[in-house]
């Protein structure tokens, strides 16, 4: 406990609870709902407190004192309340404290460190300050970048004037017109049928093998998240066959890019792919989805996929001790 500034850390028993805070926090990170900690069995969930109110949470994937990175999930965010109506130099200062007192109970706490925090989790000078001032241990840093873009009240109506559109590259704007002129059929349909389907020719199309344990298991969340509402499945059919499809995660206002799988007659000349991202947004701000995250632009061919879109590159940390 931080008796200073009234800290403490508490670990989560209670998905009810641990699921609560995130659908309310700053971040509404969907890689936090507790579905999906759950399937890295050695997880836990931790709440930071000021007195007696919850300030943060954050997870761990934790083994014999290591903190491991995780296998069903890209990060393990640090979530936040909403600080509202607070001044900025108060916000910068409780972001600061937050940080400081979770990297102490880190360093305190394991041998190994190695955890990824969202884009939301800026101000990480107290893991960057480890060892001051000789330094003789230091963090790794890896940067990575997602992408992030505006998408509301986003319609086949106006989408000519939105922000997305109009900031999206001539060519990419060209070809959500024309792809919107074709005459495939888009539907919201959650299927583990056709994803395995979709996702395994996708790894074979890039010359990779799948893991179908991996996949199955995620499904099996999927389906679940499916049904409180909180994941979306599209796929855009040719010829009554499933050839392309998305998935994504939302919380509220906020949604995020989860998966991607097509058939062989998906391709960039037929601009089946364009057509289900852009019917697939249009969707989400159906639901009264503002925001989406383009999840991660680490590769030059999700990068060029991804950011001809119009949005602000987002960076992200990853540490390791």
């Amino acid at each position: 406990m931080n008796k200073k500034n009234n800290l403490r850390i508490i670990e989560c028993k209670d998905d009810n609870k641990w699921d609560n805070f995130i659908k309310h926090s700053f971040n509404k990170n969907f890689y936090s709902l507790s579905d999906l900690l759950n399937l890295d069995k050695s997880t836990k969930k931790y709440f930071l407190f000021k007195n007696n109110e919850i300030q943060a949470s954050f997870c761990l994937n934790e083994n014999n004192k290591k903190i491991l990175e995780p296998k069903y999930r890209i990060y393990s965010p640090i979530n936040y309340i909403d600080f509202k109506n607070s001044k900025v130099s108060s916000i910068n200062t409780n972001y600061y404290n937050i940080n400081n007192f979770i990297y102490k109970f880190l360093t305190d706490n394991y041998k190994e460190i190695n955890i990824t925090f969202d884009y939301i989790t800026k101000d990480i000078r107290p893991f960057l300050w480890h060892g001051f001032p000789e330094y003789k241990q230091k963090f790794n840093l890896n940067i990575r970048y997602t992408y992030v873009s505006n998408i509301k009240n986003l319609d086949k109506s106006n989408y000519l004037s939105s922000f997305i559109y109009l900031n999206s590259s001539e060519t990419n704007r060209r070809e959500i017109r024309n792809s919107l002129k074709k005459n495939y059929k888009f539907e919201e349909i959650f299927s583990k049928e056709i994803f395995l389907k979709l996702k395994n020719i996708s790894y074979n199309i890039h010359n990779k093998k799948i893991n179908l344990n991996h996949y199955n298991q995620l499904l099996t969340c999927y389906d679940t998240l499916n049904k409180k509402s909180l994941l979306k499945m599209y796929v855009t059919f040719k010829s009554n066959e499933p050839v392309f499809m998305t998935v994504f995660g939302i919380i509220n206002s906020k949604s995020i890019f989860l998966q991607s799988g097509r058939t062989e007659l998906a391709d960039n000349d037929n601009l089946i792919g364009v057509y289900t991202m852009i019917n697939s947004l249009f969707n989400l701000s159906k639901q009264n989805t503002n925001t989406i995250d383009f999840e991660g632009i680490n590769s030059p061919n999700n990068s060029k996929s991804k950011t001809k879109y119009g949005g602000f590159i987002k960076p992200y940390y990853s540490l390791k001790l």
